[in-house]
C-alpha cells in the first residue's frame, strides 16, 4: 500500500466507533491508509490471522510526533539475527511495517518472513495491548508474558516450535511481529528485542541497543560495512525510487522542501488505502455522492524520511470533483471537524488562506488549504513549522 504520514490518534476527540478493539478476523478490514505495497501489508494480516493475533484501530487524527516516532521506528540490520536483512519499510497513515528477511535454516525449508509493526496508539496504547491479549487468551490460544521486551506484552505459539507472533508497547507506540514461516522462539524474540530498541530510540533514548536473547540462534550479528545486510537497512529498495508517481498533478501541489529540510513526496488512489473503518465509509459515501469511486479519490502525503519534523501534509483530489466540493467532505470525514471537542475557524496563516481545526490539548493542529482543485492538510503541533509547510505549497 504505500508511504502515508496523517492522521489518527486518541488524543482527538471520542466517537462511538472509532476505537474499537478487532479480533484477528476483524484485523483484515481496517487496512492502513497509505500507498506501499499491497502485498506486504496484505501478507501482514495473513499472518497476524494465522497466529490469532488481535489489533486495535484508532480513527482519529494523531499527534504528529507520536505518528513520527511510529514512522522512525526501524530496527537495525546489525541486532538481528546473523544473515538476516532488514527489506523495506511501508509507512502509513499512523504506523509502518518493515519487512525481515530470514534465510533457510540449512534443511532446504526455504527461508521466512517477519513482518513488523508499529503503530502510534497514543494514550490507548495500554488498554490496546491489554485487551488484545485478553482476546486471544479467550480464545484459547497459547499465551505467554514478555520479559525484557517492550513496557508490557505477550508471545502467542503457532504451529511451528515456539512463539510465532509478539505484541508489545513502548510508551505510546505499539508493536506487532508475525513470521509467515518456521522461526524460532528465540530468532523472533532477538528481532522483537531489536524493534523493542528502534521504538525506544524513536521515543528519545537515542543510545538505546537490543537487549541480546540468551541463545546462540539469535546472537546478532554486527555487520561490515559495504555488506549487504548493512546496506539493506541503509537504503531504499531500488524499485521506491524508480516508481512512476500514482497522481502527478496531486503531487506536484504538495510543498518539497519545510525548513530546509527535503520531503519525500508519494501518492496512491483511494482503492489502495481506504478501509471499512468509519472514516473511510464515510469518505466512500461522500465519494458516491460525487458520482465517483474509491479509485477515483487520488491521496499524496509530504512527509520528512528522517522523521525529524514533527509534520504532516496530505492532499486529496478528485479529478472532476472541484475543491469547494471536495474540502467540505474531507473536513467532516477525515478530520471529523462536527466532532464534540473541535474547534474550527477561518483565518489566514503564511498568506493562506486555511480552515484551521483543533482537537484541544497537545494534539496537532489541522490547516486546511486549497490548491487548484486538491485539499491540502498541513497538521502539526508547531505553530512555526505548519507556517513554515504553508508558505511553501506551490
Amino acid at each position: 500500500m504505500w508511504s502515508m504520514a496523517q492522521t489518527l490518534s486518541s488524543d482527538a476527540p471520542d466517537t462511538s466507533d472509532t476505537a474499537d478493539v478487532a479480533d484477528a478476523s476483524d484485523a483484515a478490514d481496517p487496512r492502513p491508509r497509505r500507498p506501499v505495497s499491497i502485498a506486504v501489508a496484505a501478507a501482514l494480516v495473513l499472518a497476524l490471522v494465522a497466529v490469532g493475533l488481535s489489533a486495535v484501530a484508532i480513527l482519529r487524527p494523531a499527534a504528529a510526533s507520536c505518528q513520527v516516532a511510529a514512522w522512525s521506528a526501524i530496527p537495525k540490520a546489525s541486532e538481528m539475527p546473523s544473515g538476516w536483512t532488514i527489506g523495506g519499510t511501508d509507512i502509513y497513515p499512523d504506523n509502518q511495517t518493515t519487512t525481515i528477511a530470514v534465510p533457510d535454516p540449512g534443511d532446504g525449508s526455504g527461508g521466512s518472513t517477519i513482518y513488523a509493526s508499529v503503530t502510534c496508539f497514543g494514550d490507548r496504547a495500554p488498554d490496546a495491548v491489554g485487551r488484545s491479549e485478553q482476546a486471544s487468551r479467550d480464545a484459547g490460544r497459547a499465551v505467554t508474558p514478555l520479559d525484557g521486551i517492550g513496557e508490557a506484552g505477550y508471545a502467542i505459539a503457532g504451529d511451528t516450535a515456539g512463539a510465532s507472533a509478539l505484541q508489545f508497547r513502548r510508551g505510546s507506540l505499539v508493536a506487532y511481529l508475525a513470521s509467515s514461516g518456521a522461526v524460532t522462539q528465540a530468532e523472533l524474540l532477538q528481532a522483537g528485542s531489536a524493534v523493542d530498541a528502534a521504538l525506544r530510540r524513536a521515543l528519545g533514548d537515542a543510545g538505546a541497543t537490543a537487549a541480546p536473547v540468551p541463545s546462540s540462534a539469535a546472537t546478532p550479528a554486527e555487520a561490515p560495512s559495504g555488506s549487504p545486510v548493512a546496506s539493506a537497512s541503509a537504503s531504499p529498495e531500488p524499485s521506491q525510487g524508480a516508481a512512476s508517481p500514482v497522481a502527478p498533478e496531486l503531487e506536484a501541489l504538495m510543498p518539497r522542501q519545510v525548513s530546509g529540510t527535503t520531503l519525500v513526496v508519494q501518492s496512491a488512489t483511494g482503492d489502495q488505502v481506504l478501509g471499512t473503518d468509519a472514516a473511510s465509509k464515510a469518505l466512500v459515501s461522500a465519494l458516491d455522492s460525487f458520482g465517483k469511486k474509491p479509485a477515483d479519490l487520488q491521496i499524496a502525503q509530504a512527509y520528512d524520511e528522517a522523521g525529524a519534523l514533527d509534520l504532516t501534509v496530505l492532499g486529496f483530489r478528485v479529478p472532476g470533483v472541484p475543491a469547494v466540493k471536495l474540502q467540505p467532505a474531507v473536513l467532516q470525514t477525515w478530520l471529523f471537524s462536527g466532532a464534540t471537542g473541535v474547534t474550527t475557524k477561518e483565518t489566514t496563516v503564511s498568506g493562506v488562506k486555511v480552515t484551521e481545526l483543533s482537537y484541544g490539548g497537545s494534539t496537532s493542529v489541522s490547516y486546511v488549504a486549497v490548491r487548484k482543485d486538491a485539499v491540502i492538510i498541513v497538521q502539526s503541533g508547531n505553530a512555526t513549522l505548519a507556517a513554515a509547510a504553508l508558505a511553501a505549497l506551490p
